[in-house]
């Protein structure tokens, strides 16, 4: 039976942490819709391979240690976020191109959040050829050679080397030489998506911590609730059994992605087929609306089953407050009989005795302990929902296919 209870507050909590993971996803893509978050990361990559940011030189000595690196970092980019292009002028040009201006959205959203890398590899042979080069007369790959060994394009110094070190592997071949820009651009975004990644995880504890507090959801009163009542134990398992098949969906829904195109890429003795690119699809504001409600309804259905929400207690020294019970003191003189009036002073010095701030549920009676638990509820969440489905569905499996307790009839009242 202790197996079966372990299991049950198991698949309850799991279910509370997936249902609240779902609604933290949400909120943080509408934070990255409207602060356009994908395409400031990916001008933030773009600067980092083009430009090499140059005035991290600045640091010098105090550059070794990490909490000055780590300021550095906050404080350019505070900069960066309202000044995209400041002292880079090669990204800036490389913006500028028509090719990649034209995949601006509108003027709110004038950096695009996606560049293929065939896209990224044309653009920056525009800049680095110039605009005097003519097929007819000029050797493509000698241009770029020239203007890179001229340094007249405001290349960062390392990108430069690269690029003429990339040049000469590809024996000064024009095309070869695009297809290792795009070679280096892909694995330049492979490590772009890690660092969206760990983006976003960080905004997510923000976010799951300011969830469980307006929603109250404290991990250790909700894990002391679901070790002691059954019922709500078992309610909540019937909610996760019904619902989990659905979040999956959601979270599937959230994380959809989808494929532009295959690329074929001839290396001479090999070829390499390419998915052109994985691009995630940002969800229609009416799907992300109807998601949001379910999920609301849930939760709501969830605190009502654990009888666990954030209390609204009153300041009984306040003014506004204070006028307000005189009024309702007034109208119950008049309007209730005195039996009823009685009821009513005595509700009213019950409520005066409530704690400003206080919650709903005995076992938060700690305000320390509460902070705890909505901490604890913050970097749960943060593991993301495809984390909790994962756990949750193995879990739902686990309890179906294992051994079921059977009730034995009691001989004594048989005979």
């Amino acid at each position: 039976m202790f197996g079966n209870t372990a299991l049950d507050v198991a698949i309850s909590l799991i279910f509370i942490f997936l249902l609240y993971s779902l609604l933290a996803s949400i909120v943080q893509e509408l934070i990255a819709r409207v602060f356009n978050l994908r395409a400031r990361l990916l001008t933030k990559a773009l600067r980092h391979i083009l430009d090499n940011d140059r005035r991290k030189d600045r640091l010098g000595y105090l550059g070794q240690f990490t909490f000055f690196t780590w300021f550095y970092e906050q404080v350019w980019g505070i900069i960066y976020f309202f000044l995209p292009f400041f002292n880079s002028p090669f990204l800036k040009r490389f913006y500028q191109h028509p090719g990649i201006r034209s995949l601006r959205e509108n003027r709110a959203s004038s950096r695009p959040s996606y560049i293929s890398p065939k896209l990224f590899s044309q653009t920056l042979m525009h800049l680095l050829r110039g605009p005097a080069y003519d097929s007819t007369r000029h050797d493509e790959a000698q241009l770029v050679k020239e203007h890179l060994e001229q340094e007249q394009l405001q290349l960062g110094p390392e990108t430069r080397v690269h690029l003429m070190n990339l040049l000469e592997d590809a024996k000064r071949d024009a095309q070869q030489f695009r297809i290792k820009i795009e070679q280096w651009f892909d694995e330049v975004m492979a490590s772009t998506s890690g660092w969206y990644r760990k983006q976003t995880q960080v905004l997510l504890i923000f976010i799951g911590f300011l969830i469980a507090w307006q929603f109250n959801v404290d991990a250790i009163a909700i894990t002391r609730i679901l070790a002691k009542d059954k019922k709500a134990r078992e309610q909540l398992v019937a909610l996760a059994t019904k619902r989990y098949e659905a979040y999956g969906q959601y979270k599937d829904e959230l994380k959809r992605s989808e494929v532009i195109r295959y690329d074929t890429i001839d290396l001479g003795d090999t070829t390499i087929i390419r998915a052109d690119t994985v691009n995630q699809v940002t969800l229609e504001d009416a799907a992300l609306d109807s998601i949001y409600h379910s999920l609301s309804a849930d939760a709501a259905d969830v605190q009502n089953i654990l009888g666990i929400s954030r209390g609204h207690c009153r300041d009984t020294t306040d003014t506004t407050f204070i006028r307000i019970r005189a009024r309702m003191d007034a109208a119950a003189g008049k309007l209730l009989s005195p039996a009823e009036q009685e009821k009513y002073r005595q509700a009213m010095r019950t409520t005066a005795q409530r704690k400003v701030g206080c919650y709903t549920h005995p076992y938060q009676q700690n305000g320390w302990l509460v902070f705890a638990g909505w901490l604890i509820t913050a970097m749960a969440l943060s593991l993301g929902a495809p984390f909790w489905f994962d756990l949750l569905n193995k879990i739902v499996q686990v309890r179906a296919t294992g051994p079921q307790t059977t009730t034995t009839p009691d001989k004594s009242k048989s005979k």
